[in-house]
């Protein structure tokens, strides 16, 4: 059966894991260019995300424990605990990952923020 985002995204993580997703899934869509995404921008990119949304953050360390766990399940390839080297999104897009967080009613507000919230610049 071949990897399908919209069952396992929001059934396999938690709310912070998601964001902690969404904002690795941010910084790949806006930087495009970028091989390699750095734990510092995806912590940065998350305060931002979580501030702009009107929701708590989680410390930092919680920040890396979600992408280990988000590597462990095939969505991203984590080395050394500081940097991501790959997005595993199957046949989908930046995008469609992006939608099917959004589908869950928890991230209405996600929806409500800018297009560009969590994009450090």
């Amino acid at each position: 059966m071949p990897f399908n985002p919209y069952e396992a995204v929001n059934s396999y993580l938690p709310f912070h894991q998601r964001v902690v997703l969404l904002s690795v899934l941010k910084i790949a869509r806006y930087h495009k260019k970028k091989k390699i995404i750095y734990i510092t921008d995806v912590y940065d990119n998350y305060i931002k995300l979580c501030e702009e949304c009107g929701i708590e953050q989680v410390y930092k360390g919680k920040i890396l424990e979600a992408l280990k766990l988000i590597d462990l399940a095939g969505f991203i390839e984590l080395k050394n605990a500081i940097k991501i080297t790959k997005l595993n999104l199957g046949s989908y897009t930046i995008e469609d990952w992006e939608k099917v967080i959004y589908q869950d009613s928890e991230f209405a507000q996600f929806r409500n923020c800018s297009t560009d919230s969590g994009i450090f610049r």
